[in-house]
């Protein structure tokens, strides 16, 4: 059989291996039921319904009309507005749908990425298998799915470290295209923190690779890379001669067994060190003396030879991550905007250890139920991961390629120990103290989300750590006795697991998932034993270490049972309330989006199912309901004293005309329109003010000042507009004057307008840097009124306004991105003509 037949079987044997472990551990898709929990509804399901409705419309989505009295929408990493991806999902298969089959595709893109990369870094076919499935296919990734982003950014790690591998081995304009062009989407997707781990890692393989190819550095038949003194690689090449030798004598005495051929670099090997042997025997102490002299300069220059290599290598890969800051800067630069304004702008915002990775999580990624029962939702366990598994015999690989895998395991090794302490926030003070006060760490919450990182570089340690025992089945031959010792003390340490977990301080489902380790660990032992002895064997090891490892995994995903699914019969039910809505509905709503403190107390209950018609957290959006509160993070500035105030003075000025409550409405004056079987009440107000409306007096006050009058119960706000800019204004009351809407889209308002006197128009919606208002034609100033809302300067008469949303951030954000486009492009058609 030709070498290409035989790739091309093996491909497609890895392609069909993919397809089966998808559909197992997907199996519920199958039965029609949907990826829903968590963020998936809460978020997702909203976001993709108002970019499906932007994408059909033809406008942009900057700004959503719906949430909190109107936000940035783009600048919201997690809407995933430019990740071309999500567009097409949502197309083809709805706002629903569509985060499901976005989470399967991309676990299998994370699994191809790190096979990919394990293949580039010389593992073997098995050994690349169990790295792709470890990553993109564990219990772990199957459970993110709850965090769309986040695996969505993650699923873009392979390839990005394959792309940095290939760039500081070989600096050129395809390996700097490609990482530049796989970290934008990782931007795109919307996980800054995942993005700066992959960057993490990459400088780590660059700092590596980079010391490898110093001037004068020549390849090896085998890929090597060998410096002109012998030094380094050729070190490798010696120990491939001596374990060849090893397989030699091991062949002589087992003589059905044809002693394999030396490769040309072993031999190269054998001989350069014959004759460094040979000279070193020959020559006389001074003649030592006098090479020992000589080789010190030389010594000397390939050390600095080697630093200034790392050097550059490590600043390409940093350009390549710049560039790709560059092309994604249409969406950075207004999130790095929306973040000025919002309430992590504030002094004192100390979320940053907010669920951080407890000491018994970390030991759950290789015994399962370690950390269970966890702590309370808040408290000192994380619960943005809900299952950290990525099996015993797996992590066990990937410790053994930590330890004796090759130089080009290292980065990887260094890059798991630093992800794994990263991810322990509040638990390790010194990973506390980086991320409170060392920027870019800072800027983000929830240190568990590094602890992704420490997956994918454990994945591509257990490669190296698989294909190390396939060497070390040269060594070891098999033993049936010794096989049937094995099984014995796997059964004895499966039944002493449980009174031994007893005697231990661990968490009490710690017992239940005892005996998986022993289990896990002795039936690799077993099988390397009982494989016979042949010229095959170190790859028939690999071959049955990688289906055990494999196996693993899919029964965990089996008996672990996650992640949680909704059948897609509950999900398609229209919003049973809407016949109790006026249409059009002018107004705005008000909903319960604060779940209970603690929802892991709470116990099973049907809130996916009834999200809808309860309009929580945010699913108002895909009723196209605006709404005055909101969920999700950053919060705009403000919204902690203003949208989530409770008073009825804030519910009055900002419009809201219909309350949904999971109990009695909010207020005695309410009138009741509707009331479910399961308490979900829909009650109306008389009281709230319209969008736009006129007032003839303004103070120029404070913050707090201002909040008080929002706040107070005599409604001052209704005659008077409290400004944080602007001129006061007090003139009497006048009648005659009218507000009307001639136009209202997302990112426009139209406003005809009439004033009886000197006047400030105000309009409840968010005050938000970006937006422009111009009265007939001409540009005026916003002024921030009442707290959070917008009012404009009017004199008398009738008036045209205009409100466009125009952020400066997405302008300047545009041209970077564009102009980066652009020179990439310019740059890979001139390299192709050139080719």
């Amino acid at each position: 059989m030709t070498t290409r037949r035989l790739e091309g079987r093996k491909v497609a044997l890895a392609v069909v291996g993919l397809v089966a472990m998808l559909a197992f551990d997907y199996s519920p898709v199958l039965r029609g039921e949907l990826l829903a929990g968590r963020d998936v509804f809460r978020i997702f399901f909203p976001d993709s319904a108002f970019l499906l409705e932007s994408l059909r419309t033809g406008e942009l989505p900057l700004w959503t009309p719906y949430m909190r009295l109107g936000q940035p929408f783009a600048a919201t990493l997690y809407s995933q507005v430019f990740y071309p991806p999500r567009w097409v999902a949502v197309l083809v298969s709805g706002h629903i749908v569509s985060m499901t089959v976005m989470h399967i595709a991309h676990a299998a893109l994370a699994a191809m990425g790190v096979f990919l990369l394990a293949r580039r870094l010389r593992a073997s076919w098995p050994a690349s298998l169990v790295a792709g499935a470890m990553f993109g296919l564990s219990p772990m990734m199957t459970d993110l799915g709850i965090q769309q982003n986040v695996v969505d950014a993650a699923a873009w790690s392979g390839f990005i470290l394959l792309a940095a591998y290939d760039l500081a081995l070989q600096p050129g304009r395809g390996p700097l295209t490609r990482l530049a062009i796989f970290s934008t989407l990782s931007l795109f997707a919307g996980s800054p923190e995942t993005t700066l781990w992959q960057g993490i890692v990459a400088v780590l393989v660059a700092g590596f690779v980079g010391a490898t190819r110093s001037p004068g550095a020549t390849r090896t038949p085998e890929g090597q890379v060998a410096s002109p003194d012998g030094s380094g690689t050729l070190r490798d090449a010696v120990a491939s001669r001596d374990a060849s030798a090893q397989a030699t004598q091991q062949a002589s005495s087992h003589p059905p067994i044809t002693t394999p051929r030396p490769t040309a670099s072993s031999q190269v090997a054998a001989a350069l060190d014959s004759e460094a042997h040979v000279a070193s025997s020959t020559t006389t102490e001074p003649e030592q003396a006098l090479h020992a002299t000589a080789a010190a300069p030389r010594s000397t220059r390939a050390s600095r030879s080697g630093l200034r290599s790392r050097v550059r290598a490590v600043a390409v890969i940093v350009g390549g991550f710049i560039l790709s800051a560059v092309l994604a800067s249409v969406v950075l630069l207004p999130t790095a905007e929306f973040a000025l304004n919002s309430l992590r702008a504030q002094g004192g915002w100390s979320e940053q250890l907010a669920w951080s990775v407890s000491w018994p999580q970390v030991l759950s990624s290789v015994w399962p139920l370690a950390d269970w029962p966890r702590d309370r939702y808040w408290g000192k366990d994380q619960w943005f991961i809900l299952n950290l598994f990525l099996g015993t015999l797996p992590c066990t690989l990937a410790i053994i390629g930590g330890l004796h895998g090759p130089r080009r395991a290292r980065p990887f090794l260094i890059g798991a120990l630093a992800l794994v302490l990263l991810s322990l926030g509040r638990h390790f003070p010194p990973a506390a103290w980086v991320l409170q006060s060392v920027p870019p760490f800072s800027l983000f919450r929830y240190p568990a989300k590094y602890f992704v990182g420490t997956a994918f570089c454990l994945s591509v340690l257990a490669a190296f750590g698989l294909d190390a025992l396939g060497r070390l089945a040269r060594k070891l031959p098999p033993s049936r006795v010794k096989a049937a010792v094995a099984f014995v003390l796997m059964g004895a340490a499966i039944a002493a697991s449980g009174p031994l977990v007893r005697m231990l301080p661990m968490r009490a489902s710690a017992e239940a998932g005892a005996p998986w380790v022993p289990f896990a660990l002795g039936l690799a032992v077993v099988t390397v034993l009982l494989l016979p002895w042949s010229f095959a064997r170190p790859r028939r090891v690999r071959h049955g270490l990688a289906a055990l490892a494999v196996l693993e995994l899919a029964a965990a995903h089996s008996l672990l049972g996650v992640p949680r699914y909704t059948p897609w019969e509950a999900l398609k039910q229209p919003f049973s309330l809407r016949a109790f809505l006026p249409e059009p509905f002018q107004g705005r709503i008000s909903a319960d989006i604060e779940g209970p403190e603690d929802p892991t107390r709470v116990g099973i209950t049907n809130t996916i199912e009834r999200s809808l018609d309860r309009l929580i957290p945010n699913r108002f959006v895909e009723e196209r309901l605006p709404a005055l509160e909101g969920y999700g993070a950053p919060e705009p500035l403000r919204s902690d004293v203003f949208h989530l105030a409770g008073e009825r003075g804030a519910y009055d000025l900002a419009g809201v005309t219909h309350y949904i409550r999971k109990g009695p409405p909010p207020f005695e004056d309410l009138e009741l329109l509707h009331q479910a079987e399961d308490g979900t009440t829909l009650s109306r107000s008389r009281t709230a003010l319209p969008r736009a409306f006129l007032v003839q007096r303004a103070r120029v006050v404070s913050d707090e000042e201002a909040l008080e009058a929002v706040l107070d119960e005599d409604h001052p706000f209704r005659e008077i507009a409290f400004l944080a800019t602007g001129e006061p204004l007090d003139q009497p009351e006048c009648a005659g004057g009218s507000v009307r809407i001639e136009k209202s889209t997302a990112q426009h308002l139209e406003l005809d307008v009439s004033a009886c006197d000197d006047s400030y128009l105000v309009v409840s919606d968010s005050y938000y840097p970006g937006w422009r208002a111009t009265v007939d034609g001409k540009d005026i100033p916003i002024h921030r009124a009442n707290h959070a809302l917008r009012a404009v300067r009017l004199t008398p008469g009738a008036h045209r306004v205009h409100f466009d949303y125009v952020p400066t951030s997405f302008r300047l954000g545009l041209a970077l991105s564009l102009l980066g486009w652009a020179g990439l492009g310019f740059v890979w058609l001139r390299a192709r003509r050139r080719a």
